[in-house]
């Protein structure tokens, strides 16, 4: 369950032991993402699994709470790491640390959604995973071979690169110039 930082970490403690009689298997960032204290505490007392998201802007975020003893479950979001590199980071150290993986991504274009894809899939990272991908937006620059989805999975790419074919006309046509437009 993704509580998006909805709480104060004894407000989580109770809630926990509900979630649980639910069957739910991790308690995803209940917590304010700066609060390390109570990430711990919560941790320490939870009889759920405790997931941090937007805790985990960088790997060294989750050195910093694997330290302190503070999590369970490290989430992926290639987008929010930065892109592979960094979230390859991440996930190589929760793999080396014994931290579990899961997956979630925003709402991606076809190019982030095959990034996704393909580290979920170098990770082992199958389930639950959370992506919104393209049903809520439409790629004017990826007009080729794309992402399947059928029956509800997203299937990985096996194309060259990311898998997904890129219009660069239109990636050229639609580029804007920072600099010059004073963005």
């Amino acid at each position: 369950m993704d509580a998006n930082q909805a709480y104060t970490c004894d407000t989580a403690l109770r809630l926990a032991a509900r979630l649980e009689e639910l069957g739910v298997t991790a308690f995803e960032q209940p917590l304010p993402a700066n609060d390390v204290a109570g990430q711990r505490r919560l941790r320490d007392a939870s009889p759920l699994p405790v997931a941090l998201d937007e805790s985990l802007r960088h790997p060294a975020d989750l050195a910093t709470f694997v330290r302190l003893g503070a999590v369970d479950v490290a989430i992926a979001k290639v987008q929010r790491s930065g892109g592979l590199t960094l979230s390859r980071r991440l996930c190589q150290l929760a793999e080396d640390c014994g931290v579990r993986l899961m997956g979630s991504g925003l709402t991606d274009s076809d190019v982030g959604l095959a990034a996704s894809l393909h580290l979920f899939s170098a990770y082992g990272i199958t389930g639950p995973v959370d992506l919104n991908g393209r049903q809520f937006i439409t790629s004017s620059y990826a007009t080729g071979t794309t992402v399947k989805v059928a029956d509800g999975v997203a299937h990985v790419p096996t194309g060259p690169g990311l898998g997904v074919e890129v219009d660069e006309t239109a990636v050229r046509r639609l580029a804007v110039d920072v600099l010059r437009a004073g963005v």
